[in-house]
């Protein structure tokens, strides 16, 4: 019985988290304008009013499918830990894969909190007018510079990587920012800092959620890193702002400090909720370039012109940016499925050949 319970309680999760994430991203105004979602937002405007919930007239739907699959989810994960608490105290658990279910668990609820996090913005509809959303609720707006900060810094690694040099980078209050290098192989360089950041995103998200012993030695590592490229390479941007020094420090300084002195549980929830922000600027930053295949910085172009017209004369900007956003969400969908989703049904079917 208990067995089949965990069973019933594991699909839970998983189905609450399918109708979060796909509910959230079909209907959601900064994909397609929510296009995709109209006719599940129809359905669901009928349902609230046959049923007087005005709530679901009034509230955006990204935050109408989080918060009806959320309670299911929370529910879940409570039965499915007590479960396996149980099951632990039973059978003598290896240490080793209580850390790893428990982690599991911290994972799906970070990638929900991320989720309801991306969705804290301002009234769907309003233009977006540069490269950066003015629609960013406060509390992004330090990962948005922490965005533009590694997609820089993957500019100045791939010219590192390909025997060039990095002259400088930096980051601006508005989430602008630029690299200069020298030498390399431009046509790795140009896509780096779009797909870096989207790789960074992913590979944290899959190595938090995959090997938890290693988060808090991951998180002191990354800070590390962080700092160094900011001490060798980060500079003021032309107004003088020193931005990209401030976040880089502070992000450095917050990622050892979270890894040395933070308990293993909270450095899986802030990593991977940190993970999943990342990723999903980069792949809408990209989708901005697919609709406005010219956007750029003053006189700079964005990367994906730059590619298209130094190796892709015949395709525009727009193609190169849909090319890489599909690069981009395929990266965080694998991350997610094998990362997570695969993980977690490989523990219903442990514990359901357990119990038989």
């Amino acid at each position: 019985m208990n067995g089949r319970l965990r069973l019933f309680w594991g699909l839970l999760l998983v189905l609450s988290l399918v109708w979060i994430i796909a509910g959230s991203v079909l209907t959601s105004a900064y994909f397609d304008d929510g296009n995709l979602g109209e006719e599940v937002a129809a359905g669901i405007r009928a349902f609230g009013s046959a049923r007087d919930i005005d709530a679901l007239a009034t509230l955006p739907l990204p935050i109408v499918f989080i918060a009806s699959g959320l309670p299911f989810a929370l529910i879940a994960l409570f039965f499915l830990r007590r479960s396996n608490k149980r099951a632990a105290a039973a059978a003598a658990l290896d240490p080793e894969i209580a850390i790893r279910r428990q982690a599991l668990l911290v994972s799906a609820l970070a990638l929900v909190f991320a989720l309801i996090l991306w969705n804290m913005r301002a009234a769907p509809g309003q233009a977006q007018t540069d490269m950066v959303t003015a629609t960013l609720s406060p509390l992004l707006w330090p990962v948005r510079l922490f965005v533009t900060f590694v997609h820089e810094a993957g500019h100045s690694l791939a010219a590192l990587i390909t025997g060039g040099q990095v002259l400088e980078f930096t980051v601006s209050p508005d989430g602008s920012g630029y690299a200069r290098t020298a030498g390399g192989y431009t046509a790795l360089i140009l896509p780096a800092g779009y797909l870096g950041a989207a790789l960074f995103g992913s590979a944290l998200f899959f190595l938090t959620s995959r090997y938890p012993k290693w988060t808090r030695g991951l998180s002191v590592f990354l800070g590390l890193a962080v700092i160094i490229l900011t001490l060798l390479f980060a500079a003021p941007d032309p107004s003088g702002n020193l931005t990209a020094n401030v976040i880089g420090i502070g992000f450095g300084v917050a990622m050892v400090a979270l890894g040395w002195l933070a308990p293993r549980i909270l450095n899986v929830f802030i990593l991977n909720t940190l993970a999943i922000l990342t990723s999903l600027n980069a792949v809408m930053d990209l989708s901005f370039l697919v609709r406005f295949g010219d956007a750029g910085v003053g006189d700079i172009r964005n990367d994906a012109a730059a590619f298209a017209a130094e190796y892709t004369p015949l395709l525009p900007a727009s193609v190169i940016a849909f090319i890489w956003s599909a690069v981009a969400v395929i990266m965080l969908g694998a991350a997610v499925y094998f990362g997570l989703v695969k993980q977690v049904g490989g523990e219903i079917s442990d514990a359901v050949k357990g119990k038989n």
